[in-house]
């Protein structure tokens, strides 16, 4: 079964700031916007647990290294 594709436009500070957290945190765009959506319709237990954790992980590898000032 494939999963459904979602095209969305947003403005360029948006897509600024997503780009950061990207770069920052290592985690890839469709997991961000699928995190932030089921965050935002209160139905987070419909992302996997998998994707919760890897999503867990690069966050912590991104303030670990804001601690350290790198």
């Amino acid at each position: 079964m494939s999963t459904p594709q979602l095209s969305v436009r947003i403005n360029p500070r948006l897509n600024e700031q997503l780009n950061a957290y990207i770069n920052r945190t290592g985690i890839s765009k469709t997991d961000v916007v699928a995190n932030a959506l089921a965050h935002y319709l209160g139905c987070v237990e419909d992302v996997s647990l998998t994707q919760r954790m890897a999503h867990l992980e690069a966050r912590m590898v991104a303030l670990e290294a804001e601690v350290r000032g790198n």
